[in-house]
């Protein structure tokens, strides 16, 4: 794992544990004593960072998230739909039976994290699930921008959404999968392309990521 996806991992898990806001300011002091790296890698890492449109740097304050507006939301949320939709049309013909055992075992066991409460395993395993198809892509250009774009969304604002609101989106999200998955098996590129960019990229899922 590289030294900024690291840095990345610790912010998202700390968001999402309520243990940071996104008003918070990040100090490379901070990130040296609980990431375990010495200070110029994590100052190269939080460049990466800012030029990625995750962070943004603050003179002799620190780092804070970047903020972004309803509009600025709806409109990322519609080009990853897009790149979403396009990424599985062109690789689910490389799909293989092994591939679709595991996307089935993943949904599984995001239905098991969710009725545990274990919702920053969910989102893990929601992401290997993503990957699966992500990963079979040979274009690399539009995988980077997909990636790029998934990540300005650091963190879920998992906290503090009403518990019983968010066991039924996530149930409700994971239904979705399973939809995608029965998409991808029946080599369905425009059904597969409309649902993601329409249905699963919608921005009403807005409600638990961090800008909320």
């Amino acid at each position: 794992m590289d030294i900024k996806t690291k840095v990345y991992n610790f912010l998202s898990e700390e968001l999402t544990r309520g243990n940071l806001e996104r008003n918070d300011y990040i100090t490379e002091q901070y990130l040296v004593d609980n990431v375990g790296l010495s200070r110029t890698p994590i100052r190269e890492a939080l460049f990466q960072l800012v030029a990625e449109d995750i962070l943004e740097k603050e003179p002799r304050k620190g780092y804070k998230f970047k903020s972004y507006s309803a509009s600025d939301i709806k409109h990322l949320y519609e080009l990853i739909g897009v790149l979403d939709g396009k990424v599985a049309a062109d690789t689910l013909d490389k799909l293989t039976k092994e591939d679709y055992a595991f996307m089935r075992f993943l949904i599984d066991s995001m239905y098991s994290a969710i009725k545990n409460g274990l919702y920053t395993k969910y989102n893990e395993l929601q992401m290997q699930f993503h990957n699966v198809y992500t990963n079979k892509s040979l274009n690399n250009f539009i995988v980077e921008e997909l990636i790029n774009k998934k990540n300005v969304f650091i963190g879920k604002a998992y906290p503090k959404v009403d518990p019983t609101k968010l066991h039924d989106l996530l149930m409700q999200t994971n239904k979705e999968h399973e939809k995608i998955l029965k998409l991808l098996k029946n080599h369905d590129k425009y059904g597969i392309r409309k649902y993601l960019e329409e249905v699963h990229w919608n921005e009403s899922y807005a409600l638990y990521d961090t800008w909320k």
